[in-house]
């Protein structure tokens, strides 16, 4: 009966053969329709009919053999007929692993070609997911005789145009990894190159098969590609998609877990997996941090004997760790201390790469490592701060955020002695730079001031030098300076008394060095908050410190130039202080106007001494108190010892400047009422009086307006105590200003007349002056008839007043020059003034 039934399957099989093989001869001719005719009938025969297994595995040599040769059609529709036949043919087998034979080689000669054969990219699609992934998953280890061709396909198709080739061509390449991995590893780095230039791929999810496919091929090839791909999975944490960021976090992970060779890349592995630390997307974050954890776990049960003494007693946490940071488990702390001697070069590399994103990547990594490190730290301080100098320095604010946090953890970790030593040389040495500012600003704001302890000296003493705070004008650098003096304010406030002098100092020297509005508002902020630790005002703090300051500039004052950043200092200090403050520190502060307004200082600075002066003067105002506070000698100082000498006429625009200013601080020092009359001011006037002579006749319209001001003001203030003689002296400048080209000074003089009048005594000898006033009369009446009517009518006042020295003379003057007038009204207006009514005439 059994030899009945072989019988009749091998009858069966031979009638189907014999009908198959006319179809089978359709597939040589040379017509198309031919061939796909006889496609279609091969199909409905043998996949359509659902002949069993068994059937169509005899048959196959037959069948198959032509079929796949039809794969080289050239017809496309055919291609795709004989494609899906084959397919279709070998699910159905039992053993297609007897059919590889005559498939694989197909396969490579369409898709493993220096040149890809197959044109048709949808086929080419195909043929990898319906052909020859399911003669991997169908064949399992048995393909491994065929590694090599199908590696030949892999790497013409993985960087195939097609975005769908690539990504079949890479769950081919995991398929094949781990159906595999005993033979697979042997030429797995053939793929590495052709799975890097698909890495950067146009489509998201290409470069996500691609990263899964790298995954496999490293995990189940050898050790020597990992070198190779590292630096372009690091790439790929830089990608604008979150997917794909994700992915190549996963895939770290898998491989700290899983690959076999692990221990040797750690030091590789574990910079990756803390980037994603800081990634943009809280579920990576997550994730990384979930990895990172059982990585640790892990290597704590690889290696529980070797830390069994750590694991048992634990090692408690640090007293100054970050609040708001978990602290990692030990695994993760012992990788990081393991390895951080090797990527410090790499960060320091990373952290001057060109491309910004990249910078700020590490510059975020590097706080990570150190959170690991924690004491540890202490071993790599001197390539760590090399390293946090060029973060600093960044021009891109992510970066020197992120060294800053890390130069937080220097101050938590690491021993005041040792980041001293370190830090502050690197400070000096780079003095103009606010990247050392900031590491020890940090370092500090990370400390505690117990910790810090006796070292708080050697950090004030830093500060307190010139080199350091007078370094830059840069807004930058006084931005660091004042972060630094927050810091130590912070963190030292319990020795508030011992820091306040050195961080006003350092305030006040930015306010002085800086012209951009942002870092005055940050001064102003950083003196609040040092008068709210005195439980103070600003004023107030100012009043503890300015004559400290003053002091300590006797030993250089005498030296200073228009450059000296000291005199800036004290100019600010002075304006900042406010009248009442420097009121009181008076005998400090006039021998150093009086040495720097000596006339043998350049003439920059002392118009920038002047301008001080006459700022302190008006800022004054009617302030009677801060008035009192300058005696009659301080007032003589100023006016003979600081301004008249410098009121002596000397070539140049720049000399000139000096004397109008010079004038001008002498006006408004009149102006408020400091130089009281009397004796004083008697004496002051007389010793000034040649100056200001030569005054009237500068070259500069304003000093000779100023001059003419101050004249008036000072015949006001003297009085009647200024004796005849010397007042002779004065009448010939002020005819000859009268003649002024500008009409403002002519005004001014006009009415200094009357001033001048007013100060001739009572009994005035006009029998033995005559010649005197013959000159004054005569002088003034011929600009009673100017052009300017209020011109006229101040000499006509001014001749009012003088009128009383000698009436007749005065008419007699009138009456010689009256017809040379236009008008004779004013001139008939003071005869009035002098004639007496009829009524007192009959009398």
């Amino acid at each position: 009966m059994t030899a009945d039934g072989d019988a009749g399957v091998s009858e069966t099989q031979d009638s189907i053969a014999k009908s198959l093989q006319r179809h089978i001869n359709c597939l040589l001719d040379d017509n198309k329709a031919t061939r796909r005719r006889g496609l279609l009938e091969i199909t409905k025969e043998t996949i359509a009919r659902k002949l069993g297994g068994t059937v169509l595995q005899s048959l196959s040599n037959q069948v198959l053999k032509p079929v796949l040769k039809c794969l080289a059609d050239p017809s496309e529709c055919n291609r795709e007929l004989a494609t899906g036949l084959v397919s279709k043919y070998i699910d159905a087998l039992p053993s297609p692993e007897d059919v590889l034979h005559m498939t694989i080689p197909m396969l490579t000669q369409r898709l493993g070609q220096e040149t890809i054969t197959e044109s048709a990219e949808e086929l080419r699609f195909q043929i990898l997911a319906d052909v020859l992934m399911p003669c991997i998953v169908l064949c399992g280890k048995k393909i491994s005789a065929y590694l090599g061709e199908i590696i030949s396909i892999l790497e013409r198709t993985l960087v195939d145009p097609f975005a769908e080739v690539r990504k079949i061509s890479c769950k081919i390449a995991s398929k094949l990894a781990v159906t595999i991995p005993a033979y697979f590893h042997l030429q797995a780095e053939n793929l590495v190159k052709p799975l890097m230039s698909s890495m950067t791929h146009q489509h998201s999810k290409v470069r996500i098969a691609v990263l899964e496919a790298t995954c496999d091929v490293i995990q189940y090839g050898n050790g020597k590609t990992v070198e190779e791909v590292v630096p372009h999975l690091a790439q790929r944490f830089f990608d604008p998609s979150a997917q794909v960021r994700m992915t190549v976090t996963k895939v770290i992970g898998r491989w700290l877990h899983e690959l076999p060779d692990r221990y040797s890349f750690f030091y590789k592995f574990i910079p990756l997996i803390l980037t994603s630390f800081n990634d943009e997307f809280p579920d990576i974050r997550a994730e990384a941090r979930r990895l990172w954890k059982s990585a640790g776990k892990l290597y704590e049960e690889e290696n529980e004997q070797d830390m069994k003494d750590k694991l048992d007693f634990g090692q408690p946490i640090p007293k100054l760790y970050p609040k708001d940071e978990e602290r990692p488990g030990l695994g993760c702390r012992e990788l990081v201390h393991q390895n951080l001697s090797k990527l410090m070069n790499a960060i320091i590399r990373d952290l001057g790469d060109w491309v910004v994103e990249t910078r700020v990547k590490t510059s975020q990594l590097l706080y990570q490592l150190l959170l690991h490190a924690e004491i540890y730290t202490t071993q790599h301080m001197q390539p760590l701060t090399q390293a946090l100098l060029r973060a600093c320095a960044d021009d891109e604010v992510r970066v020197t955020k992120g060294a800053i946090k890390s130069c937080q953890l220097i101050g938590a970790f690491v021993e005041p002695q040792t980041f001293c030593k370190i830090i502050i040389p690197a400070v000096r040495s780079h003095p103009a730079s606010p990247a050392g500012i900031q590491i020890i600003s940090s370092a500090i704001r990370g400390c505690s001031d117990d910790v810090l302890g006796e070292h708080l000296d050697d950090i004030i003493a830093l500060l307190a030098d010139t080199d350091i705070s007078q370094a830059s004008e840069k807004a930058t650098y006084h931005l660091a300076l004042l972060d630094w003096c927050d810091s130590l304010m912070e963190t030292c406030h319990p020795r508030i008394d011992v820091i306040s002098y050195h961080v006003f100092l350092a305030v006040v020297t930015c306010l002085a060095l800086t012209n951009q509005e942002k870092v005055q508002q940050e001064c102003d902020k950083t003196l609040e908050k040092l008068a709210a630790k005195h439980k103070d005002d600003v004023t107030g703090l100012y009043q503890l410190h300015t004559k400290t300051v003053i002091d300590n500039m006797k030993d250089s004052y005498e030296n200073w130039t228009f450059d000296s950043i000291d005199q800036l200092v004290f100019n600010c200090l002075l304006l900042k202080a406010g009248g009442l403050i420097v009121g009181d520190i008076l005998e400090e502060v006039l021998p150093i106007l009086k040495v720097n307004l000596d006339p043998t200082k350049e003439p920059q600075l002392r118009l920038k001494f002047f301008s001080l002066l006459s700022n302190l003067i008006m800022n004054c105002g009617d302030n009677e108190e801060w008035k009192k506070k300058f005696s009659d000698e301080h007032i003589e100082t100023i006016v003979l010892d600081m301004i008249s000498t410098n009121l002596t006429w000397k070539a140049g625009r720049v000399a000139g400047g000096v004397r109008s200013i010079a004038v001008a601080t002498l006006w408004a020092l009149l102006r408020s009422g400091m130089l009281r009359s009397g004796v004083t001011c008697v004496e002051i006037f007389y010793k000034i009086l040649p100056s200001l002579k030569s005054m009237l006749q500068d070259d500069n319209k304003t000093a000779r307006l100023l001059t003419s001001k101050v004249f008036r003001r000072f015949l006001n203030a003297c009085g009647r105590k200024l004796e005849v003689d010397e007042l002779h002296q004065m009448y010939i400048d002020l005819l000859q200003r009268m003649d002024d080209a500008g009409e403002e000074i002519r005004k001014i003089i006009a009415d200094t007349w009357l001033q001048y009048f007013k100060c001739f005594p009572e009994k005035y000898d006009e029998c033995f002056y005559k010649a005197h006033l013959q000159e004054m009369y005569s002088g003034l009446l011929v600009h009673m008839d100017d052009t300017d009517t209020e011109l006229q009518l101040s000499v006509q006042a001014a001749l009012k007043e003088g009128g009383r020295l000698s009436k007749e003379l005065l008419k007699e003057e009138i009456n010689k020059i009256k017809h040379k007038h236009r008008t004779p009204f004013y001139c008939e207006e003071l005869i009035k003034h002098f004639t007496p009514s009829q009524n007192n005439a009959s009398s």
